[in-house]
């Protein structure tokens, strides 16, 4: 199925409204169908979505009709947290290729999901992209209106562009799922059954260049004999991000800090084997389903890890299977790392990673039987 976008001359404002001149000129997608828990079933309720765009942006209206617009689940959570509310979500497959996207998911209170998309269904929710969206209640159910910065999606250079596309509705009181075009579970894949949009003409190619530098101080007091011993550092990096062209980025960060990154669930690991985390921190999350090799893992418990895991890099010094005293490293530190990712003009995926870790030593105790 295709839908048709069209240029914005002024950009909406990101309200939640379709008072825009835009909105008034974009054709309207109203073939939504059921795809769960009936596939190609009837919806409860109308949807109409439209699309439209300037050099810069990508925009997007839902409008999701109800009747009984009180009884919308609208509880507020953190981001990237799947709770009892009803959601639209926006994915796009910017390169066209029926394997990668991105989704753009938001619920009725307005948290915000996004979720990068590789192999034709493999999700990432590590990935957070910059974009902004803001829903409004009335007395015909909810809307949804997004502003998605063409710098957060990779797309080849070209005067007019086809971009995949699915909108999505979760009626979650009904537990009904709706789409445009209709997601078929009896299918194998996941973007192979996005729709297109057509109409996006002279799109430039951003010269995307983020630089975000930090400063950390830390003071720690500590009572002692003669009073308080105090103990402070000063701790700065950098991180670096630039797109060379509209299909390949160029990452960098020096000195990175992963201190506000959500920490490890606790596991007691009896096995042989050691334990695959999900992969969190920013610097490697940007990417990463180039880096992901599956392999048949029924002999291993690997969680889908595949050939090449990232968190092996920073982790703490291995001691010779030795026990580390409590003064022993946890953390290796990363002094710098880089990374190409992207697509060469011919298709094919493209993934380089440099990572320099400061030498780390830890000391170590081995149990042994005492002399006799």
């Amino acid at each position: 199925m295709r839908a048709t976008a069209v240029r914005a001359l002024r950009p909406p404002v990101i309200d939640g409204r379709d008072d825009d001149e835009v909105w008034a000129q974009a054709p309207a997608i109203m073939d939504f169908r059921e795809w769960q828990p009936v596939e190609d079933g009837n919806p409860r309720f109308r949807t109409v979505a439209k699309i439209a765009y300037d050099d810069r942006n990508l925009y997007a209206f839902v409008r999701a009709y109800d009747p009984h617009p009180d009884s919308i689940l609208k509880p507020l959570s953190r981001r990237d947290v799947f709770g009892p509310s009803d959601r639209v979500w926006v994915m796009i497959d910017s390169y066209h290729d029926r394997r990668s996207g991105y989704e753009f998911g938001v619920t009725a209170a307005g948290v915000k999901i996004d979720i990068a998309i590789s192999n034709d269904g493999n999700e990432d929710m590590a990935w957070d992209g910059v974009w902004y969206v803001a829903t409004a209640i009335d007395s015909l159910g909810w809307t949804a209106e997004y502003r998605i910065p063409l710098s957060q999606v990779r797309y080849p250079r070209a005067s007019t562009h086809t971009f995949g596309i699915m909108i999505l509705r979760d009626l979650y009181r009904y537990t009904e799922r709706l789409s445009w075009p209709v997601l078929r579970q009896s299918r194998s894949g996941f973007v192979s059954q996005f729709g297109e949009v057509t109409g996006l003409d002279g799109l430039a190619s951003p010269r995307r260049l983020e630089v975000a530098p930090y400063v950390v101080t830390k003071n720690v007091s500590v009572p002692t004999a003669g009073g308080f011993g105090r103990n402070q550092n000063v701790t700065a990096g950098a991180n670096i991000k630039y797109g060379i062209t509209s299909n390949l980025t160029l990452d960098g960060t020096v000195n990175p800090d992963f201190g506000q990154v959500e920490a490890d669930p606790a596991v007691l690991n009896l096995s042989a084997f050691e334990t695959f985390f999900q992969e969190r921190r920013p610097f490697f999350v940007e990417g990463a389903g180039i880096f992901r090799f599956d392999v048949d893992c029924s002999a291993v418990n690997c969680n889908g890890e595949g050939l090449f895991y990232s968190r092996r890099i920073g982790r703490g010094p291995q001691l010779g299977r030795r026990y580390g005293t409590p003064s022993s490293a946890t953390a290796t530190t990363i002094l710098g790392a880089t990374k190409l990712t992207g697509r060469l003009p011919s298709g094919l995926s493209v993934g380089v990673l440099e990572a320099l870790t400061q030498r780390a030593v830890g000391r170590a105790d081995t149990t042994i039987e005492p002399r006799t």
